[in-house]
């Protein structure tokens, strides 16, 4: 058995599998993949095993390798052993030209930081892929929820693809607090920020977003009027009928776009029912069919 301080650790391995160099990297893959398979105390014991026979050393030495492949086996053990006097030495690879290394960088970062687990945002001048978002996701999701930040924090970022990122996770993590600046970035000359903001507002039930939203229905293209016209089913209140009254007294404009104002103004209640039974007996074929399937509550 081993002591519980360590101390006589070594003494339970062969002296060569620790120090040729083939056994010793076999050694550490085994219990890394042992520590996969294990949480709390059990993960614990086998992160000291693994410092405790300088393992950690050899992890650290990979960030300094040529080779890319090695460089990120190397973040990927510092990541998953909680070696975090890597830190530094993990941050470096942040902008790094090679995607899969920044990916690997980002997740070690966020893992290995005690008090703020995505203080890369303000550094990070590269793209974000959907990959990437995804996997900073993922591990916020684990996350206990007072270590989620104010993704406000890093929405004047230069990096636009981190902006948006942010304002998805303002809508996820429901932050109410971010509404007003959500309603600013409503004006940002980026269509992917103004549509994820609508989206965001759409999450909050932001009922402040009601008014600016319809303002900006008119100068949208019709993937963005379909997001404002769902976000007006969820705040939209009284003061929206007249607008999608109009939206359906039009003509058809598009199949899709249509049902969705039909359904806008069903969430209204009665007043709102009542005006799409009025348009459904004064419609045509083409429109009468738009109602009645935006009224199957099948579909």
């Amino acid at each position: 058995m081993l002591e519980s301080n360590g101390a006589n650790i070594t003494d339970a391995f062969d002296s060569e599998d620790l120090t040729d160099s083939l056994s010793r990297e076999t050694l550490m893959d085994e219990i890394i993949h042992l520590h996969e398979n294990f949480t709390g105390e059990t993960a614990e014991r086998l992160e000291e095993i693994y410092m405790r026979l300088n393992f950690h050393f050899d992890s650290i030495q990979k960030l300094n390798n040529r080779k890319w492949y090695v460089i990120a086996k190397g973040m990927r053990e510092v990541a998953l052993m909680n070696i975090r006097q890597a830190l530094p030495d993990v941050q470096k690879f942040l902008n790094n030209k090679n995607e899969i290394l920044r990916m690997e960088s980002r997740i070690a970062i966020m893992k290995l930081s005690e008090q703020d687990p995505l203080s890369f945002l303000a550094k990070e001048t590269a793209p974000l892929s959907g990959w990437d978002t995804a996997n900073i996701y993922a591990m916020l999701s684990k996350m206990p929820e007072k270590m989620i930040p104010d993704f406000s924090t890093w929405l004047n970022s230069p990096n636009k693809d981190v902006v948006l990122f942010c304002v998805q996770m303002i809508g996820t993590f429901r932050q109410q607090e971010s509404v007003n600046i959500l309603l600013n970035l409503l004006k940002s000359e980026d269509e992917r920020i103004r549509s994820a903001s609508i989206k965001a507002l759409r999450s909050l039930n932001a009922a402040a977003a009601e008014k600016p939203i319809i303002d900006m229905y008119p100068k949208e293209n019709l993937s963005m009027r379909t997001e404002i016209l769902r976000t007006l089913e969820v705040v939209g209140s009284q003061h929206s009928i007249p607008f999608l009254e109009k939206i359906l007294r039009q003509p058809l404009e598009d199949f899709a776009l249509m049902i969705q104002a039909v359904r806008a103004l069903l969430a209204l209640g009665a007043n709102g029912n009542n005006i799409v039974e009025n348009i459904l007996r004064q419609a045509g074929p083409e429109l009468q069919l738009v109602i009645n399937h935006a009224k199957d509550k099948r579909l």
